[in-house]
């Protein structure tokens, strides 16, 4: 059972990990100026960098293209330089994000996909996942509820893709609180949680339709 209670234990590192590479990458971005153009231009910065688009006293205003030396590029909404608006971000390493954009930062509903091919579809807050979102992955598993500061907290269900799923309450991306599991092997758990292991009352229902209801403790009924 130890094992089993391990494969609740409900932190997604490799997922956040890559959804974190967005807000560390993609927000070094630096306010390009161009000084004394105005209006349409194809500018390079002289650092590599080669903007198109619109300018206002030097600054980039409205739609834009970048395209930077390290093969990163942006096409989007700009205001006073920075990505505001609806935009699409390709960083140098595969990985897109694709949305609402505000102060450089996303900010509103858009899609992040990693160079892997995991997908998170919902919505930011100041470039951190915040709100309702799903995020599916190539490896079968997906989570789709609610998220803050991009790790799960609230009501969702995590689905492992082999026919385990977790269905209740997260806090900082684990089971916390009341949720129920049901394992591919015909077992399942109804009660309360604390970081992916059973804690409080809770019942535990066996293949063979045998349960046990009891007062649990990291995992142990007590």
């Amino acid at each position: 059972m130890a094992g089993l209670l391990y494969k609740i234990f409900m932190y997604v590192i490799g997922g956040i990990a890559a959804l974190a590479m967005l807000f560390c990458a993609l927000f070094a971005f630096e306010v390009f100026t161009f000084p004394d153009k105005v209006g349409v231009a194809d500018w390079p910065d002289g650092q590599g960098n080669l903007f198109t688009g619109w300018l206002v006293d030097g600054v980039m205003q409205g739609h834009g293209d970048i395209v930077y030396r390290d093969g990163a590029r942006y096409n989007g909404g700009f205001i006073n330089g920075e990505f505001s608006g609806t935009g699409v971000y390709t960083g140098a390493a595969g990985w897109s994000y694709e949305g609402e954009f505000e102060g450089g930062l996303p900010d509103g509903r858009g899609t992040f996909v990693d160079e892997n091919g995991g997908i998170f579809k919902g919505l930011f807050e100041a470039g951190k996942i915040t709100g309702e979102g799903s995020f599916n992955t190539p490896y079968g598993w997906f989570y789709n509820g609610m998220w803050n500061q991009g790790r799960q907290v609230g009501t969702g269900v995590f689905d492992y893709g082999d026919g385990s799923v977790y269905t209740g309450e997260f806090l900082d991306g684990a089971a916390s609180g009341f949720g129920v599991y049901t394992d591919a092997a015909g077992w399942s758990y109804s009660g309360g949680f604390l970081y992916g292991l059973f804690e409080g009352d809770g019942t535990l229902t066996f293949a063979n339709g045998e349960t046990i209801f009891g007062v649990w403790e990291a995992g142990q009924l007590v």
